[in-house]
């Protein structure tokens, strides 16, 4: 015989979502589409990396925001909202003159549960072909995040 929590089902949103030069179309956007994601039943939706700005060493210096900031502001406020688990997908951060690729969870009352920055940073040079390094512009993060959430039932 099965538990109730070995039973328990719940929905999962993942977003995807066209990333624009503008931050603020790109919260916009988010918020809409977390949203419609919670509308549909989800009770944890989960963002894209980098779903604030541009993917590319060269904008994550101008994009980037410390924590709190606008970005997060807006993730804690549409979570409350919504009543949901929100994975904020990543942003670029700004902490003590390092940069960071950052990702926030937030709690259905808005609450920040957990700030995870990246460990393994993307570090590719195919000699003539692509070179890319997130390690020339943003600093590893040193530890595993994981938070818990009440029991989740969609019945």
């Amino acid at each position: 015989m099965q538990t109730a929590r070995a039973m328990a089902k719940f929905k999962v949103a993942l977003v995807q979502l066209l990333v624009s030069p503008v931050k603020s179309d790109n919260l916009k956007r988010a918020s809409e589409l977390i949203k419609q994601a919670a509308q549909q039943g989800a009770q944890i939706v989960a963002l894209p990396e980098c779903f604030n700005s541009p993917y590319g060493t060269k904008f994550f210096p101008e994009y980037a925001e410390k924590i709190p900031g606008p970005s997060t502001q807006v993730l804690s406020d549409v979570a409350k909202e919504c009543g949901i688990y929100l994975i904020g997908g990543s942003i670029p951060e700004e902490d003590s003159g390092k940069l960071y690729n950052t990702c926030t969870v937030y709690g259905p009352d808005g609450t920040l549960l957990v700030k995870h920055r990246k460990i393994h940073l993307f570090d590719i040079d195919v000699p003539g072909k692509i070179r890319f390094q997130e390690s020339e512009t943003l600093s590893p993060g040193d530890s595993l995040s994981v938070f818990d959430t009440r029991m989740l039932d969609s019945a």
